[in-house]
């Protein structure tokens, strides 16, 4: 007789918490030497160092220099690449992921490392919860199971104590019936319900890319630095980034509108068809 396999899940606070407010918090999910790796592979490619576009609109959410931002972590140098690689499927991780998407799920968007130092600007909200249907990012519960759209997992390298900033949230908003107030948005009105997470290093955050979430300006004297690690139920393509896909040769007898449906599955900048069936249209907001 085969030997079933015991797959473990969340616990049952763990889920109660996640429900309830759209984002979970994993204490000491790094352990001190994973931690370590990740930061020696970063400090051996500063060189790689870019900037962050934000799109920041509020003055409320500026800062004296934007944020940092690294890519490409998988395909580093030997030894720096294994410490991003390590993560992808981590042990920890799978029983989380697979309470969220079922069994099957899969790496969206490349990852990234995102930094800050002190006075860095912050980053708007976003996230609409339920008010408008979207199949890529959504929230439900049916029959004792929990799914989502694209969730991230933000993994901490560095305390983030109450004041310092970084990223924030607003708990529940995940299940919110009506979109995000401009003003809120841009962190001009009711800033009390916008709540900071303050973090240790090694902790997790996962959120559910329907919560509405943004960035706070950097206060902290020490530099922010976390992990944005993406994943998409296994029928989903949101963004992509690390893979390529092309076309037949007979596709380029098509109108552009015929193009158009034979795309791959994603959600950013893809084009959409007007009811004409022959009219494409840029996307009328990001990720529509």
């Amino acid at each position: 007789m085969n030997e079933q396999v015991a797959y473990t899940t969340m616990s049952e606070r763990e889920k109660y918490l996640f429900d309830l407010q759209g984002f979970l918090v994993v204490k000491k999910f790094l352990d001190a030497d994973e931690i370590q790796a990740f930061n020696e592979a970063i400090e051996a490619n500063e060189d790689k160092r870019g900037e962050h576009a934000s799109g920041l609109e509020s003055p409320e959410l500026a800062g004296t220099h934007k944020r940092g931002h690294y890519a490409g972590m998988l395909t580093w140098d030997k030894p720096w690449c294994q410490p991003f690689r390590d993560i992808l499927a981590h042990r920890k991780l799978v029983p989380y992921l697979n309470t969220f998407f079922g069994r099957g799920w899969k790496l969206d968007h490349s990852p990234d490392i995102l930094t800050a130092t002190k006075g860095a600007e912050g980053l708007n909200l976003h996230g609409d919860g339920l008010s408008t249907f979207n199949g890529s990012r959504y929230y439900t519960h049916h029959n004792g199971r929990m799914r989502c759209g694209l969730i991230n997992c933000q993994f901490y390298l560095n305390d983030v104590h109450p004041g310092d900033g970084g990223l924030c949230v607003i708990p529940g908003s995940h299940k919110a019936n009506y979109s995000c107030p401009e003003d809120i948005r841009l962190y001009q009105a009711d800033e009390e319900i916008v709540y900071p997470i303050p973090l240790s290093a090694g902790d997790l955050v996962i959120f559910n890319e329907a919560t509405t979430h943004g960035t706070l300006p950097w206060r902290g004297e020490q530099e922010r630095r976390t992990l944005l690690y993406r994943y998409t139920p296994k029928y989903m393509h949101y963004v992509g980034g690390h893979y390529e896909t092309s076309m037949p040769d007979w596709v380029a007898e098509l109108t552009e509108a015929q193009q158009a449906v034979l795309e791959p599955p994603y959600v950013y900048h893809r084009p959409l068809l007007e009811d004409d069936g022959e009219t494409l249209v840029a996307p009328r907001r990001e990720g529509e």
